[in-house]
């Protein structure tokens, strides 16, 4: 019996007449038809066993598609935050997770007292499925601090005195500064839990960086203080544990790819489960300039695991 898990970042699923982030930010009504159509279509094909999406505005409108293909049970740890002076403007949306077995111990991490963050961009879920085969597995859903500059004009002495350029360079390192706080959370809570109760583990979700070489490698690669952790708290990028020797980018910017979403394991996930492949693939087929409003800018990162 094989295990398909996989990651999307819907690129603001919000059901007119709701907006998003600003008043011009509305579906048409078939804008929406098309977005919840291709959505539909895209996981009868997949036929994921356990998905999570990021940037869900409309929970009501998702779990009733997602229902509907074969993922009948959801979780979720937040609410979407409407705007306090309009009922239907949306400013923040939240992270879901989706699968075909039954959902159980859903709960947000906590930040550790020594990261010294006040709180997370977006709150990261954690909760385990019961898998008929394999039992209890554990999940994570994330979306990470983007890499819009961090607002800090009024928090600055003398900022009229220092150029809007600077203030934003130092705006964006301190987003990068919390992307990192924030999978360091995420990687403590993991062990931590792990520690306590160790199980199969998927970590998924929308980085908003390339893990490959930055200040998120200690999450996704190989590196030496990982050398001496045991095979069930040693995290990899899921792509390293398959076959394939090119990755795919997984969201376009202006027509620059990057790989922003990733799904992270253990690096014996396969003999924890006692599989022997991992097939990794990135679904981009629906990502086109002219239908991102109805699609999303983002691909679908899915690994089948048999």
């Amino acid at each position: 019996m094989s295990l398909t898990i996989a990651s999307l970042n819907l690129c603001n699923y919000c059901k007119p007449p709701y907006s998003f982030y600003d008043f011009e930010s509305t579906y048409t009504k078939a804008q929406w038809q098309q977005k919840e159509a291709w959505l539909s279509q895209l996981l009868l094909n997949a036929r994921p066993d356990v998905i999570c999406f990021q940037e869900v505005f409309s929970v009501c409108a998702l779990t009733e598609l997602i229902a509907q293909c074969g993922l009948p049970h959801f979780a979720i740890c937040d609410e979407p935050a409407l705007d306090e002076h309009n009922p239907y403007l949306y400013k923040r949306p939240i992270v879901l997770i989706a699968s075909r077995f039954p959902i159980t111990n859903v709960r947000r991490i906590d930040v550790p007292p020594f990261l010294k963050m006040s709180a997370l961009s977006r709150e990261i879920i954690n909760c385990e499925i019961t898998h008929p085969e394999y039992g209890h597995i554990r999940l994570y859903g994330t979306h990470l601090k983007s890499k819009r500059a961090t607002d800090i004009a009024d928090e600055l002495p003398n900022a009229d005195e220092i150029s809007p350029d600077a203030i934003a360079h130092i705006g964006r390192i301190l987003s990068d500064k919390q992307r990192a706080d924030e999978a360091m959370a995420l990687y403590f809570d993991f062990i931590s839990q792990q520690l306590k109760h160790p199980l199969p583990s998927f970590i998924m979700g929308d980085f908003n960086q390339q893990a490959v070489q930055s200040n998120l490698a200690f999450f996704t690669e190989e590196t030496e203080f990982k050398q001496d952790l045991d095979g069930d708290l040693k995290l990899l990028d899921s792509f390293y544990l398959s076959q394939l020797q090119t990755r795919k980018p997984t969201h376009y910017y202006y027509g620059k790819g990057s790989v922003l979403d990733y799904i992270v394991c253990p690096e014996s996930i396969l003999s924890e489960l006692n599989l022997s492949t991992l097939d990794f693939k990135v679904q981009d087929e629906h990502i086109s300039q002219d239908e991102i409003n109805v699609t999303t800018d983002h691909a679908m990162v899915c690994i089948t695991l048999s």
